[in-house]
Parts: structure tokens; sequence; C-alpha cells
């Protein structure tokens, strides 16, 4: 339809120029400027075809791709603005073929500059492949030293074209199907205000981007409807920092619908909890923006970054020192600070033995133990560990010797340790005995 209206326009223009010439020696004026101001109720005569053969050589050297061929044309003041976009621009391109249909020039009464209407075909081609087809009005205005002091252009966007449509994708309803569209009510800067308040765990300015009751359906299948300034208040008590990275925001609604929106948001987030414990994810949110510019709901998709494996060799470094550190205080008999490597909740599994709970019954068996073992010493082999930076498991050997370094036992064990305020500590721990010497 647009492009029926510019044709139509145009043709009007061109029809209206060969009559004025038919039936008079000299050119009559014609149309009418209705924008308040200086200009207001002037009108237009035929402009000179030189400036017609400025734009239509401006047209040929833009076509060579060659950026300085191209400003030579534009004045020295426009030359100087546009030069940045017009280099990056010829730069970033491999092909350009701008094709005239119709150019017209017109003057302004009283103007010593010519407006130049121009209808064309441009292909346009970029080195990473990407291909344009446009259909495109362009204004010119050219001064009396044949320079281009100004440029408007209007586009149509063929449906056939790679990139750039006002609509497209596809959706599914109930009976029918429809297209996507781009909004811009205001949800790139909601959200990027939203991603600044979690990063200063500003629950109150989080809270008053949000509808007062919101739902969420989260990555795990849960979903709750809750009140907005409750759930975020209390969404920070166990956060000690939050740095949430994005980089992409997509806001879409469905074609020809009302304006309530949704918002695609993704990037990283990285939690730190108080008890020391790091969630690192990657992060997909659709939100929905409400009429009111609102965000009413969050569909949430995540995925645990995978770990750092050279991150892995520094952590199995911590729990082998801290295994050397638990040989050192057992064998020294520091019973009192070799409880510290436990958790308050930590749960033993001996070989053969009932389940021990709780730093204080570790403590009270470890006293025992240490009493049985009475001139011996133990030493730790770490064989295995894997995990992550919040919990690790461990697989070793532990040989109890006599003083003259002679084995008394074997014993296999796994350690279970979560990082609590910031150290690890151990949370489970089993152990089976592989051998006995005699």
């Amino acid at each position: 339809m647009k492009k029926n209206i510019q044709t139509l326009a145009l043709s009007f223009i061109l029809t209206a120029a060969c009559t004025q010439i038919a039936f008079s020696q000299s050119p009559k004026s014609a149309g009418k400027v209705f924008k308040e101001g200086a200009d207001k109720d002037k009108v237009y005569t035929l402009g000179s075809d030189k400036s017609m053969n400025v734009v239509l050589e401006s047209m040929k050297a833009y076509n060579t791709n060659d950026a300085a061929k191209d400003l030579s044309f534009y004045s020295d003041e426009v030359a100087k603005e546009s030069a940045s976009f017009i280099n990056q621009w010829h730069a970033s391109m491999k092909k350009l073929n701008q094709v005239p249909y119709a150019l017209v020039p017109l003057r302004l009464k009283g103007s010593d500059e010519d407006i130049v209407f121009s209808w064309s075909q441009e292909n346009r081609e970029w080195k990473n492949g990407s291909k344009q087809k446009l259909n495109l009005l362009e204004i010119y205005s050219v001064n009396k030293e044949g320079k281009i002091t100004n440029f408007t252009q209007f586009q149509n966007v063929p449906k056939s074209n790679e990139f750039g449509l006002a609509d497209g994708g596809k959706i599914y309803l109930k009976d029918s199907t429809a297209t996507f569209t781009f909004t811009n009510r205001g949800e790139v800067e909601t959200v990027e205000k939203m991603v600044a308040a979690f990063n200063k765990m500003d629950a109150s300015a989080i809270a008053d981007l949000h509808t007062d009751s919101i739902t969420f359906n989260h990555s795990n299948g849960f979903k709750e409807k809750v009140a907005s300034k409750q759930f975020f208040s209390s969404y920070f008590d166990k956060v000690q920092s939050v740095n949430w990275k994005i980089d992409g925001i997509l806001p879409y609604k469905i074609t020809d619908t009302d304006p309530e929106s949704g918002i695609m948001v993704s990037g990283v987030m990285k939690e730190v909890f108080k008890d020391g414990t790091v969630s690192q994810r990657k992060q997909m949110i659709v939100l929905s923006y409400n009429l009111n510019g609102k965000i009413s709901g969050a569909d949430n998709f995540t995925k645990a970054l995978k770990f750092n494996a050279n991150k892995m060799d520094d952590i199995k470094a911590e729990i082998v020192g801290l295994e050397k550190k638990w040989d050192g205080l057992f064998n020294s008999n520091d019973i009192n600070r070799i409880i510290d490597l436990y958790a308050d909740d930590a749960v033993r599994y001996p070989n053969n033995q009932a389940t021990i709970t709780g730093k204080a019954a570790i403590k009270k068996a470890m006293l025992q133990e240490r009493a049985n073992l009475k001139g011996s010493f133990s030493t730790s082999e770490t064989i295995e560990v894997f995990g992550d930076e919040n919990l690790v498991t461990e697989m070793g050997i532990v040989r109890a010797k006599d003083a003259s370094g002679k084995v008394l036992s074997t014993v296999r064990y796994t350690t279970v340790w979560k990082k609590i305020n910031g150290k690890f500590q151990i949370i489970r721990e089993i152990w089976n005995d592989t051998a006995k010497t005699k």
C-alpha cells in the first residue's frame, strides 16, 4: 500500500510538471507548504536539471562503494558530520546497486536551493553475507554550488527480504496463526532498571517495576502467584551479592493485537549466598509486560554453567590441604580443632557401626577412636575429587601406622565437603575397612 501511495505521488508530480511545461512557456508555481514556520504557504516551482544530475551522479558514486567519492557530493558541513557513518557503511558493504526510476527537481519559491525527489530501488549485500532489497523515496536538498546539504530517506521493505521486515515469525493460535512484531513502549528501559536494581539488591525498586501480584513459572516447573513487595523484600535475605549481566533484550507482541507485550531477556546470573555457596547460571526469562508498563509475570529457563576444569585443580589442592590438616590434628590428638572442619549438621557413616549425627556426637566418637589408636598415626591419600566450587565429593584412602611405620589398617573413604561461610566443611563422611595387617 505504501509503495502504491509513493508511486501515485510521484506520478502526480511528473504529470503536473509535464502539464505545466505543455501549457506555459515559463514554469508556473504549484503546491503549498502547510507546516508551521517561515516557509508556511510558500509554493513550489520546477527546479533545475543541474540539481537532478548532481543527485544522479551521487548515486553512481554510491554504487562504486567508495566512501570518498560518495562524500565528495555533499557540502563540507554535511560531509564532516556524516564521514564516520559513511566510511563505516561502505567498509561493511560488499556490493551496492541503487537504480533510479524517477527524479524530480523542485524549488521552494524564494529559495536558492533545489529539492530533488528520487524514487529508486536498491540492492545491498554486506560482507557478512546479508542481503537486502529496498524500494526508496529520497529527498535531497542541493545548493547553488551543486552540493547536497540535506538528505531524507523513506523505505518500503519487500516481504521477500531476508531481514528488516515490520513483522515476522509465526504464533499458532487456537483457530489461526499470526506474526510477531517489535514493540517500543519502554520495555528495554524497564528491564535495564530491573537488572540494575537486582545488582544493588534494591527490593523496593524491583517491586515498583512489577504489578502488585505476579505469576512466576520457575525453571523447575513450580508455578506460584505472589505479592511483589513481599516476595522481593525476602528474596535477598540469604544473598550476599548479585551480578546479573544481560546480553540481550527482545520486546515483542502479536501483530494487530492490543499493546500488551512480552520481553525475552537473556544473560548470566551469579549469586553469592551468605553461607558461602555460589550459584551461576545462564538464564532466559520471558516477561509479561502489561498495558500500564508493568511486569506482570515471568517464565524462567535456566542452565547451570559448565564448571571450569582448571578451577577444579585449585579446589582439589584445597581439599588435599584440608585432609593433611585433618591428619595433623588427629595425630596430635587435637580433637577440639579437628571438629571445626565439620558442619554443625554433619553425618558420619562408620564401618559396621551406627550412624553418628552432629558435631557433638562426632567429637565424642572421635575421642574414642583416638584412644583406640594410641601409639599410632594416620595418613590420608586423596584419590579423586569432583564437584564444583560449592559442593565437592572426595574419595581416598587412609592408612593407620604404628610408630615404626608399619601399616595397621587401610580404609577407603568418601567425604562430601560443602562451602559454608566461605570455607569448605565436611557434611557427610563414610568409610570401609579394606585390609588389616596382623
